[in-house]
Order: C-alpha cells, then structure tokens, then sequence
C-alpha cells in the first residue's frame, strides 16, 4: 500500500489495536479523501466568513472608514487566491504532492486569520486579507484535486456535491458563526475560534494518505463494463489461438482493426503496448487502407478524449474540430518521444467546457458572493437589525444549499439525465440555474420585510446549489478525458475564476449600492447571471444546429458533457 499505512499484523488483538487498525485502513480509501478535502474546504471558508458581519462595524466605528473599504477587503483576498491557486497547483500536479501543501495552507491559513481579527490599521487588515487569500488559493486547488484524483465518472459528480456543500456551510455559514461568537467574546474570540479550527483541521490532514497511494483509482471504476471489456479484448491480443482461430476468416491486420475498434481503450492498455510493434508494422506496410487508418485514429481519440456509452464513433458522426491524421506516423512520434507532454494551464483554457465553467464560475458563484458585502449593511441600513439577526438571515442560504449540493451531484453526472439533455449536459443546469437565480435576486431586491427578504434567500440558495455544482464535476471530467494529469490545475482555474468574482463584484457593488440603492444592485447581479447564461448557451446551441439532436442519441452519439 504505502509506507505511512501499517497493515493489519503490526497491531495486537486488543479492542483498542482492532480500532486503530480500522481507522488506518480507512486512511487509504476513497472516502478518507473526501471527508479530508470537505474539512478543509469547510475549515478555509468558515474561516473566511467569520468576519463578515462585524466587519463594517470594525471598519466604521473602529477605523473610521467608510463602507466601500469593505469591498476592497474582499477583494484583496480574491488577489491573494489569483496568485496562491496556480503556483500550488503546478507543484502539486508536477511532482503528485498533495498532503504537504495541504498542511503548508493550513499552517498560512490559521495565522493570517488570527492576524486579521487582531489588526488595529486598515494596512494591516489588507496584508492580513491578502496572505488569508494565498493560503485559501492553496487548499482549494489540491483540496478539489484530490477528489478528482479517487472519484472518476458518475461519482465525481455526487463527491463534488458532497465539497460543495462543505464550502457554502463554510462561506455562508461562517458569518452566522462570526455574529454569535463576536457578539459573545468580541474580536479575541474569534481569533481563539480560528485557532481551533486549524487544529482541528490540521489532525485531519496530517492523517491524510496521498492520493495516488489509495486503494483503488475510484470506486466507479471497479468492475465497471468498461474494465470488462478491456480484459477481454487484452486477451484477445495475448492469445496466438484467437488469432488462429479467426485466421481463416480475417488477416491478421483486420484481426487488429476489429479488436481496435470494439474496444477503443484497448489502443493504451498495456496489452495493446505490447502489441504495438505488429500494429506499426501492419501500418506502415502499406496493406491497411486510409479508412482503416482513421478508424484506429478515431477509435483512440474517443478513448482518451471522451466517455461514452458502448459503441463506437464512425468518422461521419465526429465533430468538425477533430482533425484526422496519419496514426502510423503519431504512433511512431509517440514512442520516440521520450515523456508526454504535460498538460498546463494554458492548455486547459483552450478547452471551450474549462473556459464555459470559468465563466460559469465568476457569474454564479460571484452572484452567491455578492451577499457578504451587501447584505449586511443593506439590513443594518434599512432595518437597524443587530449582529446577530444578520447571522442568522445567512442561515436562509446556507440550509437549502447545504442539503441540495450533494442531489445536484450526483443527478448532474448521472449520464441518463444528461442524455435527455444534449448536447448542453451539465451546461443546461448553469444556464437554466443562472437564469432562475436571476430572477429571484431581482425580487430580493424589491422585497420590503425581512420575512420576504428570507423567503428569496431560501430559493436563491436552492437554484445556487443546482447551477454551481456542475461547473466542479465538468471540469474534473473534462480533465480525465484529456488524460487526467491536471486535477489540481483545473481546479485552480476554477479558484482564480472565483477569485475574479470576488475581486470584481464585492468591491464594485458597495460603492453601486451607495450610488443607486440596494434594489438597483440585486439588478446588476441579475443582469450579470443572465449575461453568462448567454455565453454558455452559444456553443452548445450551435452544436445542435450544426448536428441536430439525434446525433447525440444513440450507440454513435457524439460527445458532450
């Protein structure tokens, strides 16, 4: 297994030894992961919420600042998470260290926290902000990386609603914390409730299992159809009496081409490795024809780029931005190239489903964030409500999104849903989700009694939850297409796209809100949601007028997410 995990030998009979040795076995499962990286994704937002509701009353009466200094706070921290996220991702990714930053962000995390509640000058409450930010660009990066890392497919979708909800009890759930506790003990008590949390948290990861030394890549994967297939097809080429058999029938070389494109994951499977010697020979020898070329390229392109029912991809169904080329000639540059090339960043952003959830990420996400710095002085303003009535107006928000992340998850990656849907997938969500929230935000705005004020926190946390989601398991998924060797760069785009929003929006809306009033601010969060929809739909829209929809039904349907 590892050499952190002991095996069931090295402890004694003893009730206690029994317990230990359960508890380090599920260090190296799956689920370990997951509840390690929903802590810290929960521990990092919490932390970052605690300080919402008394943050205009440090500003104002502690420092004499005005209420738009309190967007540029937000946005020192979306600053710091633009430059901790992608740094910490191309470490991790490069050389597959997962735990160590984990507990490096933690460490930064817990004293740039403690620091912040016990500044007494604007400055220092700026660097406090900004170093909060750096240490949060690190755990959420690798935290939703390592998710990636053990949950693949159907799964992912459920564990990442499973995260998500860890990080709205956090985001939207630590100012609900930060009023009760500022309002019993004041500032110091915050700074003693932001220690606990690190060392809570710090157990946690320092008990983790990297990722790659972990039972089994996902539970999803095991014994899926998928593997069957590609046992059977291996032995397929590993036995000279298949090939015997059928030689009365078909050459060797069509031998190959049949078994190629049933199984077109076998063209990486180390049987195929193994075999690829005789495939080159057959391909460049001039026998196999220019179709039976491109059906192998094809069948190989379709396994690392997409996920897809039984059934294989004919070159008429493929989408007009897959080019065809010689595979003897790839095949031959694949085997002389010394180590693959690494996927980057820049890679990913080339990518139309990474580049959607990126702005997917800044419009939904960003509209859940524009609360924090709005919301409180709006009720402080108009309703003179106390600390602790405004803590508690959070929890609207924060229960329904809690409960529907996880459904929206796992309903979102599950593959008959999507197929009622196609080609827009998981995008259907965030455009129908966005438009919905907009909707609601825009009744916020007009609302004149904290009861109604309620009533549309509730709905906007729900339609939150179902249009957020799916930008997580997207992008992980596109990943594992292109090959999976970038979980935490992903995750890092999707962290530097929030941070956008957090750096855009909070720090924009305060100085709007003075200018216009509350209602006409809901309007621009609204307008914001719509506008995205609009940008998500545009691809998918013309996918489906160029192919129409019964290209994406059936055996050979063409990919989509």
């Amino acid at each position: 297994m590892t050499g952190e995990t002991l095996g069931a030998d090295d402890y004694g009979g003893s009730k206690i030894s029994r317990v230990i040795r359960k508890c380090n076995d599920f260090r190296a499962k799956p689920a370990a992961v997951l509840i390690v990286s929903t802590v810290a994704v929960f521990a990092d937002t919490v932390v970052y919420g605690l300080i919402v509701p008394f943050l205009p009353a440090i500003l104002q009466e502690r420092l004499g600042m005005s209420s738009s200094s309190n967007g540029l706070l937000f946005g020192c921290f979306g600053l710091g998470v633009l430059i901790g996220a992608p740094v910490s991702a191309y470490i991790s990714d490069r050389w597959k260290l997962r735990k160590w930053p984990m507990i490096i962000g933690l460490l930064g995390l817990g004293a740039t926290s403690a620091l912040f509640a016990l500044s007494n000058a604007y400055w220092e409450l700026i660097v406090a902000r900004f170093a909060q930010g750096l240490s949060s660009g690190i755990t959420w990066a690798i935290g939703l990386g390592m998710i990636a890392d053990v949950y693949q497919g159907e799964d992912m979708g459920w564990a990442m609603g499973i995260a998500f909800s860890g990080f709205t009890l956090g985001y939207l759930g630590g100012p609900v914390l930060g009023g009760a506790i500022y309002t019993a003990g004041g500032v110091h008590a915050i700074a003693i409730f932001v220690g606990a949390i690190a060392g809570l948290d710090l157990v946690f990861r320092l008990m983790l299992v990297e990722p790659k030394d972990v039972n089994s890549a996902s539970p999803s994967r095991v014994g899926s159809s998928a593997d069957l297939e590609l046992c059977q097809s291996e032995k397929l080429l590993q036995s000279d009496s298949a090939s015997a058999h059928l030689g009365d029938q078909l050459t060797k070389q069509q031998v190959l081409l049949q078994t190629m494109k049933s199984s077109p994951a076998l063209i990486s499977s180390p049987a195929a490795l193994g075999k690829s010697e005789s495939l080159h020979e057959i391909m460049e020898s001039g026998t196999m024809s220019t179709h039976e070329h491109t059906e192998i390229h094809v069948a190989s392109r379709t396994s690392n780029s997409s996920k897809r029912p039984s059934g294989t991809v004919s070159t008429s169904a493929l989408p007009d931005n897959i080019s065809v080329v010689s595979s003897a000639r790839q095949s031959k540059d694949s085997a002389e190239a010394p180590e693959q090339k690494r996927t980057t960043m820049l890679d990913l952003l080339k990518e139309w489903p990474i580049l959607a959830c990126c702005i997917a990420t800044i419009s939904i996400t960003g509209a859940l964030g524009s609360f924090e710095p709005t919301l409180p002085i709006h009720m402080k303003d108009k309703y003179n409500s106390s600390i602790m009535v405004i803590s508690v107006v959070f929890i609207a928000i924060v229960i329904p999104n809690v409960i529907i992340a996880p459904i929206a998850g796992k309903y979102t990656s599950d593959n008959r849903v999507l197929a009622k849907v196609a080609p827009y997938g998981r995008f259907a969500f965030m455009i129908g989700g966005s438009i919905l929230q907009a909707g609601v935000i825009a009744c916020l705005g007009a609302t004149t009694n904290i009861a109604g004020l309620v009533i549309n926190l509730v709905f906007i946390g729900l339609i939150g939850g179902v249009a957020a989601v799916p930008i997580l398991s997207t992008m992980g998924e596109h990943v594992t297409r292109m090959g999976g060797d970038a979980y935490a760069k992903v995750y890092a785009l999707f962290n530097i796209a929030y941070s956008i929003g957090v750096i855009i929006i909070p720090t924009v809306l305060p100085p709007i809100m003075n200018a216009v009033g509350f209602a006409a601010t809901m309007g621009v969060i609204s307008a914001v949601l719509v506008f995205g929809a609009i940008i998500l739909a545009i691809h998918p829209t013309i996918m489906l007028r160029k192919h129409g929809r019964a290209a994406y039904i059936g055996e050979n349907a063409l990919p989509f997410l």
